[in-house]
């Protein structure tokens, strides 16, 4: 069986924004239900001035772990600038899906964390992530490679979403001789299983095609069938996305048989306009076809069955999110992990996937922002090659809009503005990390920066 390696180690330090700017990259993550050790470098800082703080974070455990120990929660680094650590110690630590490790100098004392968050005041140091999807079963359907998503523990645990269990043994996913892929939830014993598939490539802004061939309008209505992007590491990496990069095909009635049976959402769900809901009515068909055009200033989303469509245009700038290390997904689940009312096994049966370049561009402006980390003011210099149309933004590691620096018309050349670590309401920030967001309606451009009033020895948050 082959086995995913290197493209699951998605292992980003923080990008450097001036030349020596202190910065660690993993060099060589364990696979998924690995043990070898986690390995890694630092640049631009003194050995052993220096140490590394890492965590893992084991969703069946129920968070974030200190590593190797709570009572050595720091890693050494060498002379030569790299460091190594054994972040499998024992339970279900092999199963981790992200992994962080933080550069901090040496007289700081990280929170030792055992099955919680990672507090805010850790990121205003210089980090990298690896995300690990949940399996190692790999599939091949429509010319790409896919992992099938699996529970672990002796007693199969669930996890989300759901929570639910997710097996991935051949009789819950599989393709036919005729390339059509198939997805089951069946009862095992006194649970309920589901099946879920991680597409291996990175595949940012385009359109993804499906053609679906089963009855998507008669699932049961605690069942769920999603086609969705998501990134796992989006709010611990640049651009960042508190969101995880999801745009959703749904089709599902959410428990109640006299919903609507499918929608369109770009999330979050819960803010209005970012949901689209209707319904399919597939007798005399049988088969679907679902897209969505994902481009810098618009989604578009579109479903057809016979005769029949319904399309969609979302449009917000503000919610579109940014390509980063995203994977289309495709699950048939439980909601809230409850057994289907019918008590009955179900499949899913998809014919092809087919994707195409969507229309985005590079922002052709050179950007940059000097001093990083910065004190009192931070300059924020734009040089565009003509005049144009651009919003910058500072925000959170949330996404959240804190500041609004300037909307309005670039002029050729150099542009300079200012930010002085306050709100929109003139308040002082925080210390730690934020995001300068220059967007313009074609592309956006995210760059880190960190507010650091005083020294690292005096840091509070």
């Amino acid at each position: 069986m082959k086995k995913p390696v290197s493209w699951l180690l998605m292992s980003i330090g923080i990008q450097c924004l001036s030349q020596g700017q202190p910065s660690v990259e993993l060099t060589s993550v364990p696979g998924w239900g690995q043990s070898t050790l986690l390995q890694g470098q630092v640049h631009h800082v003194s050995p052993s001035d220096h140490r590394i703080a890492v965590y893992i974070f084991v969703e069946e455990a129920g968070g974030w772990w200190t590593k190797p120990y709570a009572s050595e929660p720091l890693t050494i680094i060498r002379p030569d600038s790299g460091f190594s650590t054994n972040i499998v110690i024992g339970g279900l630590d092999e199963f981790a899906t992200k992994i962080i490790a933080f550069l901090i100098p040496s007289s700081f004392s990280p929170p030792v964390i055992l099955g919680a968050g990672i507090p805010d005041t850790m990121f205003s140091f210089p980090s990298a992530v690896s995300c690990r999807p949940h399996g190692s079963r790999v599939i091949t359907w429509s010319g790409y490679e896919w992992i099938v998503k699996r529970s672990v523990g002796t007693a199969l645990l669930p996890i989300g979403p759901g929570p639910n269990i997710f097996n991935d043994n051949d009789t819950m996913v599989w393709v036919d001789g005729q390339q059509r892929l198939h997805l089951r939830i069946a009862r095992n014993g006194n649970n309920w299983h589901c099946s879920e598939l991680i597409c291996q490539a990175s595949l940012g802004y385009r359109r993804y095609n499906f053609e679906v061939g089963s009855r998507l309008d008669l699932l049961d209505s605690q069942i769920i069938a999603g086609i969705f992007t998501w990134d796992d590491c989006s709010p611990y990496v640049q651009p960042p996305d508190a969101f995880f990069r999801e745009i959703d095909l749904e089709f599902s009635r959410w428990g109640n048989p006299g919903n609507l049976n499918s929608q369109f959402v770009v999330q979050p769900f819960s803010i209005p306009g970012n949901i689209e809901r209707f319904d399919m009515n597939l007798a005399g068909t049988g088969h679907s076809g679902h897209f969505f055009d994902w481009k810098a200033d618009s989604i578009v989303f579109s479903s057809t069955w016979g005769s029949s469509s319904h399309s969609w245009t979302f449009t917000d700038p503000a919610r579109i999110p940014v390509p980063g290390n995203e994977n289309i997904r495709i699950n048939l689940h439980l909601l809230n992990g409850m057994p289907p009312s019918d008590q009955a096994d179900a499949e899913i049966i998809l014919n092809t996937f087919i994707t195409g370049n969507g229309a985005h561009r590079a922002i052709p402006e050179y950007i940059k922002v000097f001093p990083n980390p910065f004190e009192l003011y931070l300059e924020i210099e734009v040089v565009s090659d003509k005049p144009k149309d651009l919003k910058i933004q500072v925000m959170d590691l949330r996404g959240n809009i804190i500041r609004s620096l300037f909307t309005g018309r670039l002029n050729t050349g150099s542009n300079l503005f200012r930010w002085d670590g306050s709100d929109d309401n003139g308040t002082p920030v925080r210390p730690g990390l934020y995001i300068v967001c220059c967007r313009d309606k074609d592309a956006v451009r995210y760059l880190k920066i960190i507010f650091r009033p005083f020294s690292f020895g005096n840091f509070e948050r």
